[in-house]
């Protein structure tokens, strides 16, 4: 899995991970059905704790990213994420907050914050492309 940490970073280790599955599912990369490496096998390969790792899988099969099969491992869940449309607003409208105010915070417009938002999605676009040019190869 091709997961960078920032350990400079202000945010935890434990959310750039479950931030950065959650994009490989997006760009297609991770797919329905998919096995995802054992706790053991990606605290190694990222170099962090088991116990963290473990933290990553039960936040993502919380949120319904991923299902914990008990002898069998991890799996990508099939379908959308199984929540009301108003715990989805609810998250997002909270996120959204959060974004508008760093970016207001250090001096930005709406217009250039909703810009930061745009070029996300193209880059993200741009991965899904890549990804699925390389399966198509």
């Amino acid at each position: 899995m091709n997961i960078t940490l920032n350990y400079h970073s202000s945010e935890p280790l434990t959310q750039q991970v479950v931030l950065q599955i959650k994009r490989l599912i997006v760009i297609g990369t991770l797919k329905p059905g998919d096995k995802l490496p054992s706790v053991r096998q990606l605290a190694k390969e990222l170099q962090i704790n088991p116990t963290t790792t473990s933290r990553i899988f039960a936040q993502l099969a919380k949120e319904g990213v991923v299902i914990q099969k008990p002898g069998l491992g991890v799996f990508v869940a099939d379908g959308p994420c199984p929540f009301s449309a108003e715990y989805i607003d609810e998250n997002l409208s909270r996120q959204a907050l959060a974004l508008l105010v760093e970016g207001l915070r250090f001096g930005l417009t709406y217009g250039e914050v909703v810009g930061v938002l745009e070029k996300q999605h193209r880059f993200i676009a741009s991965e899904a492309d890549a990804a699925n040019f390389h399966e198509r190869n």
